[in-house]
């Protein structure tokens, strides 16, 4: 069985699988967040505010709790604001900057850019099977 043919037999039609709905947990309350997010298109919205926030940032970066209080952000909290950065992260088109920044609650936080700021994966030694032989 597949994943998505498992995700469908506990999950139902009305949760489509990761990328095209939103990811959730096995328990109800996570199942019926993603039913919400997924009906009134608010992850969508939400992860398109978190790209252009984190784009508009350029290489210098930026973190979640910046993004949770711009102005114009929509996030009931910023755990929403830290899955729509998560789910972005996921899509290939933010990253990770390396460097971490103090936050609101005294513990450093990341910052993010956009993928095409993000260096090259290191190169750790073992031969590409793909380009090289073994």
């Amino acid at each position: 069985m597949t994943t998505v043919e498992h995700r469908n037999r506990f999950a139902g039609d009305d949760l489509p699988p990761y990328p095209g709905g939103a990811p959730f947990r096995p328990d109800e309350a996570s199942k019926d967040g993603a039913r919400k997010v997924n009906a009134d298109g608010s992850r969508v919205t939400q992860c398109a505010f978190v790209l252009a926030a984190v784009e508009r940032a350029g290489p210098s970066g930026i973190d979640a709790y910046s993004i949770f209080n711009m102005p114009e952000a929509e996030f009931r909290d910023l755990s929403t604001c830290r899955a729509r950065l998560s789910d972005v992260k996921k899509q290939g088109k933010i990253a990770k900057k390396g460097e971490r920044t103090p936050g609101e609650a005294g513990v450093s936080v990341n910052l993010w850019i956009a993928a095409r700021y993000a260096p090259p994966p290191a190169d750790d030694g073992q031969p590409d099977l793909f380009d090289k032989a073994a």
